[in-house]
């Protein structure tokens, strides 16, 4: 039985999986599947998004526990507490990848949120609020370049650096608010972007002026701060110039309101 959980765990590694998708890459019977998934979630061992089945948080507590990082995760309870209190669908934690590229280290997502996980996934700098955020506190670093795919003005970057946050709308007719703020070290340096995304109907709209000073807060905590200096520079799977191991939560809570 061991080694059929070993299996399953090293086909959704690779990414999210459905027990059908499971089964055939396994061998093991859809029944089989079935069962070992529910008691994995029962453990923590995996999560379940709209039938795909994903890594669960108990990988996370002991990946970290084997680096040496307190399991406790405050920071991680922060991110949930701040998702909850703002209505948002997904709060995350982004680091530059490379000069153009930038990469999920951590997220706390609702089960119902229509967003897709983005944990470890390389992205390119594009216009939006956490690209815009890493080129405002990054702007007075000597060789930094804004990217073509990004051509914010130095009045709007001055702009941004003095609200502390930066906010953007996206998806049909808007309907999708987001804001990011900053996650700086004792030399004021970015070492990671905080954000937190979900509808309109949510997070009002005007969504950096009724949650850019908790996201802030959130963002200057140290837990938050000394998880993202631990993580800057450590693994993501199939990039070897940098590592991810890191948190993925979903949760049934449902807010209302």
């Amino acid at each position: 039985m061991l080694e059929k959980t070993a299996a399953i765990l090293d086909v959704i590694e690779r990414g999210p999986a459905s027990s059908a998708e499971i089964a055939e890459a396994t061998g093991i019977s859809r029944g089989t599947v079935f069962r070992l998934v529910r008691v994995m979630a029962r453990l923590g061992l995996v999560a379940q998004d709209g039938g795909r089945v994903t890594l669960g948080p108990r990988i996370a507590q002991l990946a970290a526990a084997g680096d040496g990082v307190p399991v406790a995760n405050a920071w991680a309870e922060k991110l949930v507490a701040l998702r909850d209190a703002t209505g948002a669908f997904a709060v995350r934690l982004h680091q530059l990848h490379s000069p153009a590229t930038r990469v999920c280290i951590a997220e706390v997502l609702d089960l119902h949120a229509p967003q897709r996980s983005q944990l470890g996934m390389l992205e390119p700098l594009r216009a939006d609020p956490v690209t815009l955020t890493f080129l405002t506190w990054q702007s007075n670093q000597p060789g930094v370049r804004v990217p073509a795919a990004v051509p914010y003005r130095d009045d709007t970057l001055t702009r941004t650096r003095r609200r502390g946050w930066a906010q953007g709308f996206s998806g049909p007719d808007h309907c999708v608010a987001t804001v990011a703020a900053p996650v700086l070290d004792r030399r004021k340096r970015v070492v990671a972007v905080l954000e937190i995304s979900g509808p309109v109907a949510a997070l009002t709209p005007a969504p950096g002026r009724t949650h850019g000073r908790s996201l802030i807060a959130v963002a200057s905590d140290s837990d938050v701060i000394s998880e993202c200096l631990y993580r800057k520079g450590a693994a993501v799977p199939g990039a070897p110039a940098h590592k991810v191991s890191s948190l993925h939560l979903l949760t049934t809570t449902r807010r209302t309101g």
